[in-house]
């Protein structure tokens, strides 16, 4: 893999054919080493990628950005947390519009570009007390792929999009790039600034659309934002604000 251009973010990357999980393996090395702030763990196959909730996460090998981060935001609070995934969305939203266009951030962790999703995040943080310890921010970032599984409900890939293949080297690249400049926002305080980019590219902001919460219960309502505390807020027909967690509430 190519070494990134940027100060520390994706320089000491570690890279394997094939290995169970990089979210996984990035939680091994920090249990048992202190590996440099920016490390990454890259892989052309997991066999046991996941995402949230346990869903797995489809990847042919070689095709695809299979990627994990590890940070040290020591002075981010537990509160503040939501923050390590609004910087991973903004970043891979970033690199994925600079090669397809109608890309939006779908809360909480997905990218989806024309309707369907293009890349997955997963974010798993080690707390000390009211601060965060470490983070790991692992990507799936559909690049090449071009046959889905038929289970899988609305995948797309930037080759799908383009026509044509894409050098995985340079999203690579690209993503160190991005992720960087974002987390150095985070460290620098920016916390307004990154709330208000994430807020301006969600996914169905605005619209009225059909949710189901954990009561099964199925109604309309707009998307007006998400809260600090990463909660979805929402505005129903009869003009009453809600938030919901993760969990919480779904798409119909």
């Amino acid at each position: 893999m190519v070494v990134p251009d940027t100060l520390f973010t994706g320089k000491n990357c570690i890279h394997f054919e094939e290995i169970n999980s990089t979210n996984i393996y990035a939680a091994e090395l920090i249990a048992k080493t202190s590996p440099a702030e920016g490390t990454c763990i890259i892989t052309d196959f997991q066999t046991a990628g996941r995402g949230q909730i346990g869903r797995y996460w489809h990847s042919s090998a070689g095709k695809n950005l299979l990627i994990s981060y590890i940070f040290y935001p020591h002075t981010l609070k537990v509160k503040d947390q939501f923050l390590l995934n609004v910087i991973s969305g903004l970043a891979v939203y970033d690199v994925v519009s600079f090669y397809v266009q109608d890309v939006e951030v779908k809360w909480p962790n997905d990218i989806y570009v024309n309707n369907q999703k293009i890349a997955g995040i997963l974010v798993q943080n080690t707390l000390r007390g009211d601060t965060i310890k470490s983070t790991i921010i692992g990507i799936g970032l559909n690049v090449n792929e071009k046959d889905f599984p038929s289970e899988l409900p609305n995948p797309v890939s930037i080759a799908n999009e383009k026509g044509y293949d894409i050098s995985i080297s340079d999203v690579f690249c690209r993503l160190c790039s991005r992720l960087e400049f974002y987390y150095l926002k985070l460290r620098n305080g920016k916390y307004d600034e990154l709330r208000m980019a994430y807020n301006e590219k969600l996914y169905r902001k605005g619209i009225l659309a059909t949710f189901q919460d954990e009561k099964n219960h199925i109604f309309k309502a707009t998307i007006e934002g998400v809260a600090t505390d990463g909660k979805l807020i929402l505005n129903t027909e009869d003009g009453i604000g809600k938030t919901y967690a993760f969990r919480e509430i779904k798409f119909i």
